[in-house]
């Protein structure tokens, strides 16, 4: 099959896939989102869909996973550890509020699925990001994981993440502390 044009002012028909996603992510329910009505978002046509992605999973495990890289694992390490401060997380949070805000839409979406997809690929961020390979875990060790990425994704999906500066003040009390130690002990 043949690679598909790029077309709509010279941007990548899979960018334009992503970024309908998001679009249609926003306005409605992740259930509502179709092949048909994500390619007629983006402008292209089922098959150039299709070229890109197996399906509307797809597109939304790719969507999410651009928008977690590097520096969001940095900031979930530094958390896990304790590192980072009130005033780093606002301010990192004012300079990735969009990004931020499209994670927070896995959470807030109310389909399961998309909260166990973020987990999953938080857990798998910080993983990477820490430097643990996840084989050599014990099972208590992935029971704590699963409980804080749990956590963390309830809280983005809750007004409580609205906040940011509340949401960094959670590592000075005494659950946040715990987490932190557990999730640094992991790291070691």
């Amino acid at each position: 099959m043949a690679r598909p044009r790029a077309d709509a002012g010279g941007v990548p028909a899979r960018q334009r896939v992503i970024e309908a996603f998001w679009e249609m992510l926003g306005e409605g329910s992740y259930e509502g989102i179709t092949v048909r009505g994500l390619a007629a978002r983006a402008g292209v046509s089922p098959n150039t869909l299709y070229y890109h992605f197996a399906c509307v999973e797809d597109v939304a495990a790719t969507a999410l996973s651009e928008e977690i890289d590097e520096d969001v694992a940095r900031v979930v390490v530094a958390l896990g550890s304790g590192v980072v401060d009130a005033e780093e997380v606002t301010r990192l949070g004012a300079a990735d509020a969009g990004r931020f805000a499209r994670v927070r839409l896995f959470a807030s979406s109310g389909s399961g699925k998309l909260a166990h997809m973020l987990n999953d690929e938080l857990t798998r961020t910080w993983l990477t990001a820490a430097g643990v390979d996840e084989s050599a875990l014990t099972d208590d060790a992935r029971r704590d994981l699963a409980f804080i990425f749990g956590g963390v994704v309830a809280m983005l999906g809750s007004d409580l993440a609205d906040d940011p500066v509340a949401l960094a003040r959670l590592f000075s009390r005494p659950l946040g502390r715990g987490v932190a130690e557990t999730m640094a002990a992991l790291s070691h």
